[in-house]
Order: C-alpha cells, then structure tokens, then sequence
C-alpha cells in the first residue's frame, strides 16, 4: 500500500504546484485579422508621429508597422530595434496614413 501512496503524492505535489499565468501581453490583439507575412529578427527603427509610435523596417520608406503591443520602454524617437512578428491584413482608405500596417510584435530587442 505505501508503494502506491508516495507516487501518488509525487504526482499531486507536481500538480498542485503549478501555476497558470494569466499574461494578457503574450494574446494576439489582432485576433481576429489574417496574417499577411511574418518578419524574424529584422532591424527597424521607432518613429513618433502625433502621440503614435510606428516602427519602420531597415530597407522599407514607405510603409509603416502599427504594433498593438509596444511596450513603453521601446516607445522612444529613432530608437534602433530589432523584430520579429506578424504582419496582419489591414484595412485602408481610414483615417490613418495609407502605408500602415497593423503588426503583433512576437519578440523585440534593442
């Protein structure tokens, strides 16, 4: 009998112990739009324009990326980056400029 009661309370321990995490930061928040392209490890640069930050790819000078999910420490003027994520399908012809796309930031790096 006590064979069979430490494994059992191993595997409950195990159990029990962990933790579920509830980050919203890692949800895509443009769930529901199809993903156009994805860019991995590429250099970009952050731009400010009005009270939005935008972030441009080294090689592009006309289209900007709109990150959903720009973390306040990387929201600073020409801050040099590196990034990777998706690039979704957005809608054109809005208010906004007409080269922007809207981008969910994967992983980012100074």
């Amino acid at each position: 009998m006590k064979i069979f009661i430490l494994p059992f309370l191993m595997l409950f321990c195990s159990i029990v112990s962990c933790k579920k995490s509830n980050d919203t930061t890692t949800k895509d928040c443009f769930v529901n739009s199809t993903t156009l392209r994805t860019i991995l490890n590429k250099q970009a640069r952050v731009i400010k324009q009005g009270t939005a930050f935008y972030i441009i790819e080294q090689g592009t000078f006309d289209t900007k990326l709109n990150p959903c999910n720009l973390a306040d420490e990387y929201k600073i003027e020409n801050l040099y980056i590196t990034i990777s994520g998706e690039v979704k399908a957005t809608i054109q012809g809005g208010p906004g400029p007409c080269c922007t796309e809207d981008f969910y930031i994967l992983k980012i790096s100074k």
